[in-house]
């Protein structure tokens, strides 16, 4: 994975599923930078929603 696009992106392609910790930790495996830059998970999200808070968050949008 390269980056919070690739990330985004991954989690896009099950976007109804409820998006976990776990998930996150499973797909940024062996990449704590990816991690580090990650915002919190509200609780309730969905992958797409979360997938979407990240591109928000590389644009530089924040709640």
């Amino acid at each position: 994975m390269r980056g919070l696009t690739d990330l985004a992106d991954a989690l896009s392609e099950h976007p109804e599923e409820l998006m976990a910790l776990g998930v996150l930790l499973g797909l940024t495996a062996g990449e704590p930078a990816i991690l580090a830059k990650t915002p919190a998970i509200p609780e309730g999200a969905t992958r797409g929603e979360y997938a979407a808070l990240l591109r928000l968050n590389l644009m530089g949008v924040t709640p």
